[in-house]
């Protein structure tokens, strides 16, 4: 196996490392939205409350020339996470969905910049989300949940079945006659939509109703708006996701998970398909990149594309004409929330990278990438921050692999360090520059005195339909080999010290990590969040099915199952041999990977007697959400680490205030006895 060349020793600083308690209270942005005329830049930045344990948002405007930023007060909303902004055509404010004091559901408002008001345009039974403005403003168009037209009593007396959803309509809302009108709606749900350069025909996801049904089911259809007909554009079950007309309205464009043959499970790849044709073209059939997004230019001749390249995304013009892929952004970071308005040739995005969480980018036409947004300046001031590079290696088969490698702060060449290994969920993304959300703390790791390596194995998305296609047939197949070649490596290179090596992941970082355990007893302590231990189960209870069933070829309950490819790729058949003090965490409403499947492991590593402990945190969904919740998970591992790696003690880092706890139940009534593992920590109980 060959590797990269070593890091360099990181600089000194007087700065303080990252905490666990810094790092959950960091502020985060999202879904920025650049005015039509560019003058001002809207988007969501949350804060932790502690008091509420909860991220709270608020809306930060900010004007592009100046760089001042101003905060639009909250004025009794009490929704907790606010939507996208989306601005009127004339820039003069911006709709937005808000649960305000006198609202049962979430309404839509618009805000005055001019006046600093909000006003309330309309409000259903159901929430209302997904705003398009048409181009002379008088119209806006938004998706709702179906009113079922239950009053709570009858809810209350109801069970309802399972595994059926509200299907979703789509309404426009007139503001000249102040009223809202259904545009799509029957026993289908909508499940995305767009409208065309010109307002006059919408083109849109429809997926049937009732149980069952998935993603692979919608297909793509287009309203005629003036004369209200529908007509049928696709029928192949390839779950065409972000669909665009053309400028010209001639063409469409899709993001598919399929090849040119239209079989299943591939990168996400772009495809352009005639109005009235049955065959999509597949664009850069060659192209070792997994598309995240792409809008049409004005004039229709090239696509723009977001796209995944490994530990990297950047944004990249396609020529039509030519064929050729042109790189617009280069650089060690990744781009999310992009749109692109065709009319100014004016990007906006979002930057990550080791520096910064992410910071609001725009690029305009001609011209560089400009930062315009510093929310984190002044946290960053204050604090030491990790390097970050790519580390590359060739695994044991001779296929090159690469991912990140976060050096510990503090660094010396001439030391070996604990190795923190976490890869990344999905198995169907990558670790990228920046890596900042709370299952991958690499800055506070690193701040403890650990290197960090996130690898980016087979099976995940940015290098090609091939490698990540690998797992296609056994999940394991060399995934977990991926992982342990790259940690040899950086033993072999002198960075990690092969005597005091951790892993641990979330999702598909779990699942890895209990293959792990299973597999080798190298890691001297581990952390499993959210991860499968038994795949028949796993496959019938997830809310996903679909895009797994390639891992075993077939669903356990077809005729002639392939029932023995299920159980020899769960990690729980070999759990009698592990011996690595092992963590578990799971969400307790978690609908992706059901806290059964760590109960089981958890389970099955106790009774081979090795330290273990599960914690299955109350309410949450598949990732913690609440601060109290993270600070506990992220103590707890810290500590874990410590003591088996480290052989010393660790002094979790408390929270600005104490969590509130509510009172027992003092009637005298029996108790139900919780399972031990079930129980969750006097801090984190709300």
């Amino acid at each position: 196996m060959t590797a990269s060349t070593p890091l360099q020793a990181a600089e000194k600083s007087e700065k303080t490392t990252v905490s666990p308690v810094a790092f959950i209270e960091m502020p985060r942005l999202d879904d920025p939205m650049l005015s039509a005329d560019g003058k001002k830049i809207i988007m969501v930045q949350s804060a932790v409350d502690w008091a509420e344990n909860e991220r709270v948002d608020a809306y930060n405007l900010i004007d592009v020339e100046t760089g001042d930023l101003q905060v639009i007060p909250r004025n009794e909303i009490e929704d907790d996470s606010l939507s996208a902004a989306q601005w009127a055509p004339d820039s003069s404010g911006f709709v937005a969905t808000l649960k305000r004091e006198d609202d049962e559901k979430a309404a839509a408002y618009f805000y005055d910049i001019e006046s600093k008001s909000l006003t309330k345009l309309f409000e259903h039974p159901e929430n209302v989300s997904d705003f398009k403005w048409t181009n002379d403003g008088r119209t806006i168009y938004f998706r709702m949940r179906r009113d079922e037209k239950k009053t709570k009593e009858d809810k209350a007396r109801e069970i309802a079945p399972y595994d059926v959803s509200i299907p979703m309509e789509l309404w426009r809302y007139q503001r000249d006659e102040k009223i809202s009108k259904p545009v799509l709606t029957g026993p289908f749900s909508v499940r995305h939509f767009s409208l065309s350069a010109d307002d006059s025909q919408i083109i849109y996801s429809r997926m049937p109703e009732g149980a069952g049904y998935a993603s692979h089911h919608r297909e793509l259809w287009l309203r005629d708006v003036a004369t209200g007909s529908d007509t049928r554009l696709t029928d192949n079950g390839y779950h065409e996701a972000e669909a665009q007309l053309s400028p010209d309205r001639t063409r469409f464009a899709f993001i598919a998970t399929v090849n040119e043959k239209g079989e299943g499970y591939y990168e996400d790849n772009l495809f352009v398909q005639a109005i009235g044709s049955s065959q999509p073209e597949l664009l850069l059939p060659n192209e070792p990149m997994e598309v995240l997004d792409f809008a049409w230019n004005r004039e229709g001749s090239e696509i723009f594309i977001l796209g995944n390249t490994g530990v990297r995304t950047n944004l990249f013009r396609l020529n039509l004409r030519s064929n050729r892929l042109i790189p617009i952004t280069e650089g060690d970071h990744a781009l999310g929330d992009w749109r692109y308005n065709p009319e100014t040739d004016t990007h906006i995005m979002l930057l990550t990278d080791a520096r910064s969480p992410g910071e609001v980018h725009i690029k305009r036409k001609g011209g560089p990438l400009e930062k315009v947004s510093g929310i984190h300046d002044e946290w960053t001031k204050h604090v030491r921050l990790p390097d970050q590079q790519v580390f590359q290696w060739t695994a044991r088969d001779g296929t090159p692999i690469e991912g990140l490698l976060i050096p510990p702060v503090g660094y010396r060449a001439d030391d070996q360090y604990p190795l923190v290994t976490i890869t990344h969920g999905g198995p169907r993304s990558s670790s990228q520059f920046g890596s900042w959300n709370t299952s991958r703390y690499a800055s506070v790791l690193a701040g403890q005195g650990y290197a960090v390596f996130l690898p980016n194995h087979r099976g995940g998305t940015g290098y090609g339909d091939a490698f990540m296609r690998d797992m296609v047939g056994n999940y394991f197949r060399n995934s977990h080999l991926d992982v342990l070649d790259g940690i040899d490596a950086l033993v072999t290179q002198g960075i990690a010290d092969p005597d005091r090596l951790v892993k641990m992941g979330w999702s598909a970082g779990g699942h890895m990590t209990n293959k792990l355990i299973t597999f080798t007893d190298r890691f001297k302590a581990a952390s499993s969040g959210a991860g499968a231990s038994s795949w028949i189960s796993m496959y019938g209870e997830s809310d996903v099915r679909h895009n797994r069933t390639p891992w075993f070829d077939g669903a356990p309950w077809q005729e002639n199952a392939p029932l023995d490819s299920y159980i020899a790729q769960s990690p729980l058949k070999d759990a009698w041999k592990v011996k690595t003090p092992t963590l578990f965490f799971n969400g307790g409403n978690d609908v992706r990977v059901p806290p059964t499947q760590q109960i089981m492991m958890y389970r099955g590593v106790r009774a081979a007697g090795a330290p273990t402990s599960l914690y299955v945190a109350e309410g949450e969904p598949h990732g913690f959400r609440k601060p109290f919740n993270q600070l506990f998970k992220i103590n707890t591992e810290l500590a874990w680490y410590a003591k088996h790696v480290l052989d010393k003690d660790y002094q979790p880092v408390l929270p600005p205030i104490e969590p509130e706890v509510e009172e027992e139940d003092t009637k005298e009534e029996e108790e139900q006895e919780i399972p031990e593992e079930q129980k969750v920590s006097e801090e984190t109980a709300q």
